[in-house]
């Protein structure tokens, strides 16, 4: 039979053993990043309140940090300061067609991409919206003249970006309009005819180094395709954290991080430049920090620009990373 003191010395042992395997532990554990944090700011405003958007597209200028938000159904541009705040408007009075998007270029130059039926035009427009001229784009091979309807257009770089994004092609011409690349993006992700016609981009942004990021929504994922065409991607269907569910909007930050949109979630998921899942914040709600429905997203160092349906709203994020 076993003493006293003998037990307490087993237990003082057992102690020290499991205190040792704690400790092994803790150390043979990969750390990870820092977390990363989305704090909420405010709303894009003009002297009434609130401007009550719908799924618009928000464009920002690196140089002066202020966001353009395109508003299709009026026909208008409205330009924000960075602190939220309608400092100028145009677009309705200017004879261009239907308006589908817009970009910023170097030179602090707009491009607005638009429609006279069923042709598509670029007007190159000062800072104040004033047309300075038409810009055409030239010497598209076939497989990208015929039929190719963009919708979308980026700038970077001296480059400019048109996007079909039903057609899965992307376009890329120099400043002057001359026809520089072309991505046809469904052939590169090796889609056959049924998927490609099952499929389309809802997502689509460039990022710092002109790689494309864009979003399949019917088949759960989100891709990067570099300028020589190396491909990567990644998502999972699912309603828990860090799963797509109906996927949307999609950009990276300088740093890499990648910010994509839920739209069925109502959330905004934070991914690492190597696809790990780090976070996520908005949730259907009426509380000023909830999303719903969130779309289209534009990222200006540690500013978020989120759109939303149900005249909610761009709302505005502070990102930050300890």
């Amino acid at each position: 039979m076993r003493t006293m003191g003998e037990l307490v010395n087993r237990i003082k042992y057992g102690h020290l053993l499991l205190s040792t395997v704690l400790v092994l532990i803790v150390l043979s554990t990969p750390v990870l990043g820092g977390e990363i944090k989305a704090d909420y700011l405010y709303k894009l405003s003009d002297f009434t309140g609130v401007v009550p958007y719908s799924w618009v597209r928000p464009v920002v200028d690196r140089k002066t940090h202020e966001i353009y938000v395109a508003n299709f159904s009026e026909r208008s541009i409205r330009v924000f300061n960075e602190n939220g705040m309608l400092v100028y408007e145009f677009g309705d009075d200017i004879n261009i067609g239907n308006l589908y998007d817009l970009a910023i270029a170097d030179d602090g130059n707009i491009l607005l991409l638009s429609y006279k039926g069923t042709a598509y035009a670029l007007t190159k427009c000062n800072f104040r919206g004033e047309p300075i001229s038409t810009l055409e784009v030239r010497n598209l091979p076939p497989s990208f003249s015929k039929d190719f309807t963009p919708t979308v257009i980026f700038y970077h770089g001296g480059h400019i970006y048109l996007a079909d994004k039903e057609a899965m092609k992307v376009v890329v011409a120099d400043a002057n309009g001359d026809f520089i690349d072309g991505y046809d993006l469904a052939a590169i992700l090796e889609f056959d005819d049924k998927k490609k016609q099952d499929s389309g981009l809802v997502g689509f942004s460039v990022d710092r180094e002109g790689n494309l990021l864009f979003t399949v929504p019917v088949i759960f994922q989100a891709y990067i395709v570099s300028p020589d065409r190396k491909v990567r991607s990644f998502g999972a269907r699912g309603s828990s954290p860090g799963k797509f569910n109906i996927v949307g909007g999609i950009v990276a930050d300088d740093k890499g991080t990648i910010y994509v949109t839920d739209t069925l979630r109502c959330v905004v998921m934070i991914f690492d430049k190597d696809f790990n899942f780090k976070t996520e914040f908005g949730y259907r709600g009426g509380a000023k920090d909830n999303l719903i429905s969130p779309m289209e997203l534009a990222i200006d160092g540690d500013r978020l620009y989120v759109t939303q349906s149900r005249n909610r709203g761009v709302s505005v994020f502070r990102i930050t990373a300890n």
